[in-house]
């Protein structure tokens, strides 16, 4: 589990479908959130595209952690 607060860059590893629309592979996002629900893990993910979704962990790669500071939104 990533630190509270501690935002990643990640990429889709397959064709993710939410209710925005479809994230294609090799897209990328920021990860800004975790959460437990029903006894599974996710990542609250903002993909460059403008979608906000909900990913599973086998859905995407994690990246390097931004430095907070500088990619303050």
């Amino acid at each position: 589990m990533r630190q509270q607060g501690e935002r990643a860059r990640c990429q889709a590893k397959r064709t993710i479908r939410g209710h925005q629309g479809l994230v294609s592979p090799d897209d990328r996002g920021t990860i800004e959130g975790e959460i437990d629900n029903l006894g599974r893990h996710m990542f609250a993910v903002r993909w460059d595209n403008g979608f906000s979704m909900y990913v599973f962990p086998d859905e995407i790669m994690v990246e390097d952690a931004l430095d907070n500071a500088r990619y303050a939104t």
